[in-house]
């Protein structure tokens, strides 16, 4: 499995699966994307960084890349560029459903998949305090929507996750483990 991406969240969790894993992440525009549903948006964006990843494939490998988006209200919150950014991204999120969707591509040198995940996520309310010991414990600049679920943020303000966890952490496993198993059979590893 060559994983198309620098997070170590997504590389952790294929190696909880017991699948061997080399990282090859590719530089690719996130902010830059067409005027599409959020689920398209995010696959747009995975494929994208799976198509930089292809010329470096060899015969027996496949690639897998993913991208996740948080909506709220209409609007998808990428990563945030400041800090500033990221507290004003809490607070709207703040005692508010949220959807969190991440496209996953897997890619071999004759073919491309594409799949994804919608997650609908609440938070608690969350206090100034809170947000600001996050912004200093754990700058989430590297995170959609400036939040990782692991993280103090996600451990102290999630109320409540309808679907995938996992999927909230930047990788739906139980949706890619169902969609290998139908595509290429046994899991590796």
């Amino acid at each position: 499995m060559i994983l198309v991406s620098a997070s170590p969240r997504r590389k952790e969790l294929l190696e909880r699966l017991g699948w061997p894993v080399e990282v090859r992440p590719a530089a690719v525009q996130e902010e830059d994307y067409p005027p599409l549903e959020p689920a398209q948006v995010a696959m747009c964006l995975a494929a994208r960084k799976v198509a930089a990843a292809w010329p470096t494939l060899a015969e027996e490998e496949v690639a897998l890349a993913a991208d996740t988006l948080v909506v709220w209200e209409g609007r998808i919150l990428g990563k945030p560029s400041t800090l500033d950014e990221a507290a004003a991204f809490l607070r709207g999120l703040s005692g508010k459903l949220h959807e969190v969707y991440t496209g996953v591509a897997l890619a071999t040198l004759s073919r491309t998949w594409l799949l994804y995940e919608r997650t609908v996520v609440r938070f608690h309310p969350l206090s100034e305090e809170l947000i600001q010991t996050y912004l200093r414990v754990s700058p989430p600049l590297d995170k959609a929507g400036a939040y990782g679920a692991q993280d103090l943020i996600g451990l102290a303000g999630i109320a409540e996750i309808h679907g995938d966890f996992y999927n909230v952490m930047g990788l739906p496993v139980q949706k890619l483990v169902q969609y290998w198993l139908r595509v290429f059979g046994p899991l590796p590893g």
